[in-house]
């Protein structure tokens, strides 16, 4: 039962991306893709009963000793405890919905079976790295993770620009994993082991807590590391809403809560900025998945925030993650709706008013946003009262910096959702009749995270009602008023046609033209220049003189 919930995913992408799917067909490979993923969805939640409710962590030896150096010895060894049980019903319950949605919106895709393949190994990679043990074994699931992002961000690869964004995901992610695997080997060099127990106690140099944290840094696209995500929405929609909620951006969390690296300073720095910064870029975004894909980073960011906040943070920073999981998902999946709905066409500013979509379309937006925003007693606004309320008591004072920014972001973030949900279903840009997309798979997809976002309403609900009788009214109540202040700001912009934007802010504060001209052009005229003395030159004269 504990290693269905890893492999029965791996097992469904095996089968899809093997010669075995040319005899199963496109509905066969959806059948196993489905099946795959509710007997992983099914297992994770038997799991969650027996670790969380029963009290019965476990640890499984699965395939013994991988290989040994020395006395050092790395084990194929998975640890089922209360937060790999988190993890795993929240990533096998998101992919579920996915895969779902996957096989309806990309049923004409000829090579359908192979895109499921891709989607069921990004699950199972996810699971392998929140189910490992050891390090080794978590990097095997991180750099699987890493080469599917990469697969499915270029899946249409007859397109020049999801090649482009493709190759950006994989380079900014090397430079960041390079840092991880730096870090892993010091660990192992001061231990002699990688096993999770003695990380926990081992206290090392701050170079090796930073080198873990810019490798989790990488894949939670915080600040400076940020350029690849919103690029990685030219992937297909159920890739954005996969990596987005409970897969690859959530890794780097993971790993630091598992790892006990926070109540840190500089944690707490880069995720403020990081919130701010990305809830700018989406408040200028005119692309519906861009500006849902700002909104993932800047929630990242409130993460980051709470994990530097102790182990309180930790647990709020979870609880966050697993309600953002949900509503992210629903989110993008009812984007999909609403861009199938409009022939593919993606800038929100020319939509056909609520037209081209069905009412569950417009209600799963509605709720979406609304628990994107914090709207009182939707399971968004527990975990983020939580991270906020907990940054205000903070006795450190780049707490109180954080807070501030946080505010700024919560106030942001109501405004642009609002922008997004006024002009995609109530504001008629294109004057054009449009007929709404409705399919059975795509709504139970959307039934099953709208449930999951009612579910989760109870995660932050324990560490803010501890916490609520020891903060001032006036602080309690900020962030509703200024998600309200949020919210009318954007109406009244987008009713009177005057939503400016932003030029700097537009350009996305000009990161990939700073990269593209400092470290890119200089690294390809040195790639020329090797190339002509070595390949071309010396090389190539060597095999003459032969």
């Amino acid at each position: 039962m504990f290693l269905l919930s890893v492999f029965s995913p791996l097992l469904g992408g095996l089968i899809n991306t093997s010669p075995v799917a040319r005899l199963l067909g496109h509905r066969g490979s959806t059948i196993v893709a489905i099946f795959c993923m509710a007997v992983a969805f099914t297992s994770s939640a038997l799991v969650y009963y027996e670790v969380v409710f029963m009290g019965c962590a476990v640890s499984i030896d699965v395939f013994g000793t991988w290989f040994s150096v020395g006395t050092f010895g790395a084990d194929w060894s998975f640890n089922f405890d209360i937060l790999t049980a988190n993890m795993l019903f929240t990533v096998t319950g998101v992919s579920l919905a996915v895969h779902m949605y996957a096989c309806d919106y990309m049923r004409q895709d000829p090579h359908l079976s192979l895109f499921l393949g891709y989607l069921s190994f990004f699950t199972g990679f996810m699971c392998v790295l929140v189910a490992a043990d050891n390090l080794l074994v978590m990097l095997v699931g991180w750099e699987g993770i890493g080469v599917c992002s990469y697969l499915l961000i270029g899946y249409w690869s007859h397109r020049l620009s999801a090649v482009k964004s493709a190759q950006k995901a994989i380079l900014v992610n090397r430079i960041s994993d390079g840092f991880l695997m730096w870090g892993i080997l010091w660990v192992w060099y001061h231990l002699g082991s990688l096993e999770y127990d003695l990380l926990n106690a081992y206290s090392g140099s701050a170079f090796v807590g930073l080198a873990i944290f810019i490798g989790a840094m990488g894949k939670s696209v915080q600040i400076l590391f940020h350029v690849w995500l919103p690029d990685s929405m030219e992937g297909p929609t159920p890739v954005s809403a996969l990596i987005h909620a409970a897969t690859l951006v959530t890794a780097g969390v993971y790993l630091l809560v598992r790892l006990h690296i926070h109540d840190e300073t500089f944690v707490i720095i880069v995720g403020s900025l990081t919130a701010f910064m990305a809830a700018v870029f989406g408040a200028t975004q005119s692309d519906l998945k861009r500006v849902i894909a700002f909104s993932t980073c800047s929630q990242l960011g409130y993460m980051f925030v709470s994990l530097g906040l102790g182990e309180t943070g930790a647990e709020a920073s979870m609880g966050h993650l697993m309600t953002h999981a949900s509503f992210k998902a629903a989110l993008f999946l009812a984007a999909g709706m609403v861009i199938s709905g409009n022939g593919g066409n993606q800038h929100i500013a020319r939509y056909g008013g609520g037209a081209h979509s069905s009412m569950f379309t417009v209600l799963t937006m509605l709720v979406a946003s609304l628990s994107l925003i914090g709207f009182p007693e939707l399971s968004g606004f527990y975990s983020k009262e939580t991270i906020l309320n907990l940054a205000a008591i903070c006795a450190d004072p780049i707490a109180d910096v954080a807070h501030t920014l946080l505010l700024l972001t919560a106030m942001l973030t109501s405004a642009y959702t609002t922008k997004l949900f006024y002009q995609c279903f109530m504001v008629d840009f294109s004057g054009k009749a449009v007929t709404p997309v409705r399919a059975i798979l795509p709504t139970l997809a959307m039934s099953i995270l709208l449930l999951d976002i009612l579910l989760k309403v109870w995660v932050g609900t324990n560490l803010l009602s501890g916490m609520l009788y020891f903060i001032p009214w006036g602080v309690k109540t900020l962030p509703f008023g200024l998600m309200i202040a949020g919210i009318l700001t954007a109406t009244a912009a987008v009713g009177s046609q005057r939503f400016n934007l932003i030029r700097f802010a537009g350009s996305r504060w000009g990161f990939d033209q700073l990269y593209a001209r400092s470290l890119i052009n200089p690294a390809l005229d040195l790639g020329r220049i090797t190339w002509a003395i070595g390949d071309r030159g010396l090389l190539s004269v060597s095999d003459l003189r032969a």
